[in-house]
């Protein structure tokens, strides 16, 4: 395949932190089994807060499983990126002095 993998491992936390929150994301495509298969896409991303971990899986080997992955996948970037700019509504709120 054609394809390179992606593998991403990033601790979440600044130095000085609590050391076990991370995040690892892996994306490959296996190979095919038979000469009319496409194999499989192995994909998924593991994250960490200090005491949980959640595995989300966006693997799938048809058309239908690939599409509802990346359906997911889309739909937790554009979440995080609405949640990042909500986070930073909040933190200049909070840092404006109390009267």
């Amino acid at each position: 395949m054609a394809s390179k993998r992606f593998y991403r491992r990033r601790f979440l936390n600044r130095r000085g932190h609590h050391a076990g929150a991370y995040v690892i994301a892996d994306c490959k495509i296996s190979a095919p089994t038979a000469p009319d298969k496409r194999g499989w896409i192995s994909a998924d991303v593991k994250i960490s807060d200090c005491f949980r971990v959640a595995d989300l899986d966006f693997g799938g080997g048809d058309r239908a499983a690939i599409r509802n992955a990346l359906y997911k996948a889309r739909l937790l970037r554009d979440t995080l990126i609405e949640f990042t700019e909500a986070l930073e509504k909040a933190a200049e709120e909070w840092e404006r002095p109390v009267r």
